[in-house]
């Protein structure tokens, strides 16, 4: 087994899932950021979004 192999294996160990996904390159770092602190705990889930020409803040579950 390749160390990539393995270390994928440990990841589906934890529960983890790999996916691909394509996001807007000026939100990259928001949505690796807000991933891993889902990762590290597992209490953490997404459910509003910040609107960055209003500032307001828009429920995931409600927004069209």
């Amino acid at each position: 087994m390749s160390r990539n192999s393995e270390y994928e294996q440990r990841q589906k160990d934890k529960g983890l899932k790999k996916v691909t996904l394509w996001v807007p390159a000026d939100r990259e770092s928001d949505v690796k950021q807000a991933v891993q602190m889902m990762t590290e705990h597992d209490n953490l889930t997404l459910n509003i979004l910040r609107d960055v020409g209003s500032g307001r803040y828009v429920s995931m579950h409600r927004h069209q």
